[in-house]
């Protein structure tokens, strides 16, 4: 077969049917193995093989599972860490071109020396990245980002413990290293906003910032490719719907999901963005009802908004965009909606 035609083909299927696919002959797994292919599936990835991926902790190290299969499974040693028994909690950020990032956390601390993780689940690849050292500020983790601009970057943003400020940082894989980004550190970080895009080009959080007397909410996003911020100033009663997730539903778009904090009311209202210049309002788009009732709403998927029924339960249902409806009755754990790639670590 002519490689031209064989290599269309090939675009077409996902990472692990490629990966299977390499057995079949040398000249199909020399296509395959081939920088070109591999990086032009990775910018033109035809397949739609999202799936959904488990992370968890034990005391020996990180395991990532996709039907109870394991993909990786690494232990404090080879993540040169002396041990992962300090460490309670697991953060998931991405996944953005088949790349996640994981914080390891701790449950009443300060965060200071948080470890970060990246990895690619369907490669069997796990990096420890470097932690930033700074002699005038003692840092405290707040929150991950990871993207993509012809290669990976990391960015994590860090409140300075002594000024009180925040500070931006990105990991640049040519150095191995940390480097400061220009920054109005004046903000305070609300969240993180969760994002359907997976290209990666752009990263959104929630900020707050008091003006006169009163607290204002923005949107800050980062431009990966310029590693510029720009803010949007949300609405003044903005702060009424505080616990209001906003889901970036592109790179210039967001939702915003009001869950009532009362029963019988079963309706969450969905709001569309609609922005003019640095300001943003919200447009009423839909409601949707909520398949049960005493919950609480956690965003934790990429993709998705999950909501959390009685924890004597512990079941979590997803909100699919597409069908605008809560379904997928799944169990509660550290999940993450995950699309392979070739982007190697």
């Amino acid at each position: 077969m002519n490689n031209d035609v064989l290599t269309e083909i090939l675009l077409h299927l996902p990472v692990q049917s490629l990966l299977r696919f390499r057995a079949v002959c040398r000249s199909s797994a020399d296509v395959i193995d081939s920088s070109y292919f591999r990086e032009l599936h990775t910018h033109n990835n035809r397949s739609d093989d999202t799936v959904c991926l488990e992370v968890s902790l034990s005391n020996d190290g990180i395991l990532v599972q996709h039907n109870t299969k394991s993909l990786i499974s690494s232990n404090s040693e080879g993540l040169g860490l002396t041990s992962c028994e300090s460490y309670s909690q697991v953060l998931l950020y991405g996944s953005v071109k088949g790349l996640i990032s994981i914080s390891l956390g701790r449950h009443f601390c300060s965060q200071l020396s948080v470890p970060i993780v990246i990895c690619n689940p369907f490669l069997g690849e796990l990096k420890l990245l470097p932690l930033i050292t700074t002699p005038s500020c003692t840092l405290s983790l707040q929150s991950v980002a990871i993207g993509f601009d012809r290669d990976y970057k990391v960015v994590q943003l860090s409140l300075c413990k002594m000024h009180n400020c925040l500070h931006a940082y990105v990991y640049s894989r040519s150095t191995d290293s940390w480097r400061e980004l220009a920054f109005d550190n004046d903000l305070s970080l609300v969240s993180p906003i969760k994002s359907r895009c997976e290209n990666g080009h752009f990263a959104h959080w929630k900020m707050s910032r008091m003006v006169g007397r009163d607290i204002r909410l923005k949107i800050l996003s980062l431009d990966m490719n310029n590693e510029v911020f720009k803010t949007i100033m949300l609405p003044e009663d903005e702060f009424d719907y505080f616990d209001s997730p906003i889901f970036a539903k592109d790179e210039h778009l967001f939702w915003r999901f009001d869950f009532p904090h009362s029963q019988p009311h079963k309706l969450v209202r969905i709001y569309e963005s609609r922005c003019e210049g640095s300001e943003l309002s919200w447009n009423y788009m839909t409601s949707v009802e909520v398949p049960c009732s005493g919950f609480g709403i956690i965003p934790r998927w990429r993709t998705s908004f999950v909501v959390i029924e009685h924890e004597q339960r512990a079941v979590a249902f997803v909100y699919d965009y597409r069908a605008h409806k809560f379904d997928c009755k799944l169990p509660m754990g550290s999940l993450i909606a995950y699309k392979g790639s070739f982007v190697s670590l």
